[in-house]
């Protein structure tokens, strides 16, 4: 597995509170299985904007005090990049904030709307030659209720990250389900733990795997655990599955989009 979405580096946003806290967290991964991950701080334009450079040094920090307690797990740079227009005026193509300083980037919508501008922010990224890949859609209120958003983002070039903890239920049952729709859209094209802490909302992906491989079946979930997220690092194109319609809102199916809200 590759965990394509965590806030491990100490002390940069809200994630990890400290470098013993990144250690720690750093081990539950590497023990759990987990093969890369993408260190995502918050970039947030006017709260927390920390310097590229300084992601990049609070990497190899990382590093090298986790080659010190056997951990040799490889942590990539990137952002969790909420969308806004004035990034635009610092990403100018692929390089910082984007994952491993390449041409994907992971970017976050606010929390309850979907700005007016969003699409714009979309395109404007792709004619930098940066794909945006949007974090945790599963969350979202309005894309529960309009998952056709969705759909048509992702036909315009857009790609999508799951959270584990919403497919196991942590981030309550609204998510979970929309998390299940979407995989059986074929809508989700990486996961990440979006782990902040070596506690409650840590890095460990074992459970979520399990249940991933239940819900899509091996094949689609090794590209979506790993083959898609390690080409996303290397940045090369991603193989983007057929977005399925969905099933007769009957039965099973209709009790799932109710709880959802849709």
């Amino acid at each position: 597995m590759l965990d394509l979405h965590c806030h491990l580096l100490p002390t940069i946003d809200d994630g990890a509170k400290d470098l013993e806290t990144s250690i720690k967290m750093l081990d539950i991964a590497q023990k759990n299985n987990t093969k890369a991950i993408v260190a995502t701080p918050h970039v947030i334009e006017g709260e927390q904007f920390p310097a590229w450079e300084q992601i990049l040094e609070r990497c190899h920090l990382l590093k090298e005090e986790g080659r010190k307690f056997g951990l040799e797990i490889p942590i990539y740079p990137g952002g969790e990049v909420a969308i806004h227009r004035d990034i635009l005026d610092i990403v100018k193509g692929p390089g910082p904030y984007c994952i491993n300083s390449g041409r994907y980037m992971l970017v976050e919508l606010p929390a309850l709307e979907i700005p007016g501008f969003t699409e714009d922010f979309f395109f404007s990224l792709q004619a930098r030659g940066i794909t945006p890949i949007l974090a945790h859609p599963e969350r979202h209120p309005v894309l529960a209720k309009e998952p056709e958003i969705l759909v048509e983002w992702i036909r315009r070039g857009v790609l999508t990250q799951v959270n584990g903890a919403s497919v196991m239920g942590r981030m309550g049952e609204r998510a979970m389900r929309m998390a299940e729709l979407l995989f059986s859209r074929n809508m989700v094209h990486c996961i990440g733990s979006d782990a902040h802490s070596a506690r409650n909302r840590n890095p460990d992906l074992t459970k979520a795997a399990e249940k991933i491989v239940a819900l899509i079946g091996l094949d689609k979930a090794r590209q979506v655990l790993s083959g898609n997220s390690q080409k996303i690092i290397d940045s090369q194109d991603v193989e983007v599955f057929e977005i399925l319609q969905p099933h007769k809102k009957t039965g099973i199916f209709q009790r799932l989009l109710s709880k959802i809200g849709i």
